[in-house]
C-alpha cells in the first residue's frame, strides 16, 4: 500500500514538473532584466591641468635628523667580555657586575646546589659486603652534573647579555679608542 501511495505521488511530481517546464521558460517575466546603470556626468578639466610645465621643479632635500640619545650622566661603560670572565671564575659575579645582584644570586644558588648534588651523588661507597665501591647514585649524579654544567655556561651567556643590555638601556657606548681614518671603510665601536 506504501509503495502504490509512494509510486503516484512520484508520477504526479513528475507530471507536474513537465507541465510546468515549458511556461517557465517560455514565460517574458520569468527572468527580470537587470536595470542600466545609473549615467556618470564626467567634468572635463582646464587645459591647465593636462599641459606639463616647460621646466621640471625639483623639491629641496630636507635633512632628517635621527634622534640621538645622550648617555645619563656619572655612569660609565661596562666591559661584556669582562662580565663574562667574572662569571667564569665565581659563577653570578658577572651578573652583580652588570648591575644585576638578584639575577647573580639567582645563578650563583643554581651552580653552588648543582655542584654539591653531584659530588654527593657521584661519591663512592662501600656495598653493603664492604669489598666494592661504586657510586652513591650514578644516574643522578650525571644529571645534576649536566644539568649544573648547562647553569654554568647559561650563566656566563647572560653575564655578557646582561653588560650589552645594561648599556644599551643607559645609551653608553664601550669605545676602546680606536677611531677610523676619514676613508676607512670598517670602523669598530664597542
Amino acid at each position: 500500500m506504501k509503495l502504490k501511495a509512494l509510486i503516484t505521488l512520484a508520477a504526479f511530481g513528475l507530471c507536474s514538473a513537465v507541465n510546468a517546464a515549458p511556461n517557465f521558460w517560455n514565460a517574458d517575466d520569468a527572468t527580470p532584466t537587470p536595470p542600466q546603470p545609473p549615467q556618470i556626468q564626467t567634468l572635463e578639466q582646464p587645459s591647465e591641468y593636462l599641459t606639463s610645465t616647460p621646466t621640471p621643479v625639483t623639491a629641496p632635500l630636507v635633512p632628517v635628523l635621527s634622534p640621538t640619545p645622550t648617555p645619563e650622566p656619572g655612569l660609565n661603560a661596562l666591559n661584556p667580555t669582562q662580565a663574562a670572565l667574572f662569571s667564569v671564575f665565581v659563577p653570578g659575579s658577572g651578573q652583580v657586575y652588570a648591575g644585576d645582584p638578584a639575577k647573580g644570586l639567582v645563578f650563583a644558588a643554581l651552580f653552588g646546589v648543582g655542584l654539591w648534588q653531584t659530588i654527593d651523588n657521584l661519591q663512592l661507597v662501600r656495598d653493603s659486603s664492604g669489598n666494592v665501591l661504586s657510586a652513591k647514585n650514578e644516574t643522578a649524579g650525571n644529571l645534576f652534573g649536566l644539568a649544573t654544567l648547562a647553569a654554568y655556561g647559561f650563566g656566563i651567556q647572560d653575564a655578557y647579555n646582561s653588560a650589552v643590555n645594561y648599556n644599551k638601556k643607559h645609551y653608553l657606548t664601550l669605545n676602546f679608542g680606536i677611531t677610523p681614518r676619514p676613508n676607512a671603510s670598517l670602523a669598530y665601536l664597542f
